[in-house]
C-alpha cells in the first residue's frame, strides 16, 4: 500500500513544472499573430491616408489640397512643408510598422500624426458623425502606443534585436519622441 509520502501523487499539477526554456519567447500561442494583425490593420490604414496626402491616390487631395485641409483645422504656417511631413510620416511608418523593423520608432511616428489630429477635431466633438469626431483617430493612435510597447512580435524582421527582450526603454524613448514631435507641429504650424 502507498501513503501519501511516498510515490502516490496528490495534485494534478505534481511533477508539473516551469520549463527553464527561452523566456524572451512569449507563451501565448496568438501573441505573435495577433500583433501582425494589429500591425497590418494600423499600416495599411495609416499608409493609405499618406498616400492620399501625398499623391492624391485612393480620391485623396494630394498635398496641395491637404495643405488647404491643414488651413481649415488652424494649421497656418507651413501647411505644404506639414502636409509633406505628414504624408512621409505615415506611409514611411506605415511600411516599417508592416514589416515589423523599428516598431517603436515607426509607430511613435503615426502616434504623432494621429495626436496631432485628435488636437486639431478635439473641438469638433468625440463622435465622427458629425465630421468633425476624432474617435477613430484616437483609436489609431491607440493602437500605435500598443506598437510603442510591445514592439512587432515574433512575425517581423525585428524578431532578434535588443529593444525587442527590454521593450520598455525604446518604448519611453520613443513616446517621448512622439510627444515632442506633436508639440513642435503644434507650436511652430498654428
Amino acid at each position: 500500500m502507498t501513503t501519501q509520502g511516498d510515490d502516490y501523487q496528490t495534485s494534478v499539477l505534481s511533477g508539473v513544472e516551469d520549463s527553464a526554456g527561452d523566456y524572451d519567447e512569449p507563451r501565448q500561442g496568438g501573441l505573435g499573430f495577433g500583433l501582425l494583425v494589429l500591425r497590418l490593420g494600423l499600416g495599411v490604414i495609416m499608409g493609405a491616408h499618406g498616400l492620399q496626402h501625398l499623391f492624391g491616390a485612393f480620391g485623396g487631395p494630394g498635398v496641395g489640397g491637404f495643405a488647404h485641409v491643414l488651413e481649415m483645422f488652424g494649421y497656418h504656417k507651413q501647411t505644404t512643408l506639414l502636409s509633406w511631413i505628414t504624408g512621409i510620416t505615415e506611409v514611411a511608418g506605415s511600411a516599417l510598422v508592416i514589416v515589423g523593423l523599428f516598431t517603436p520608432l515607426a509607430a511613435a511616428g503615426l502616434l504623432g500624426v494621429a495626436a496631432n489630429i485628435v488636437y486639431a477635431k478635439f473641438h469638433g466633438g468625440f463622435f465622427e458623425g458629425t465630421g468633425q469626431g476624432w474617435e477613430y483617430e484616437l483609436l489609431l493612435g491607440l493602437c500605435a502606443l500598443t506598437l510603442i510597447f510591445t514592439g512587432a512580435g515574433s512575425v517581423s524582421l525585428e524578431r532578434n534585436t535588443p529593444w525587442r527582450k527590454r521593450p520598455l526603454p525604446l518604448g519611453l524613448i520613443s513616446l517621448l519622441l512622439a510627444a515632442a514631435a506633436s508639440v513642435v507641429v503644434i507650436v511652430l504650424t498654428r
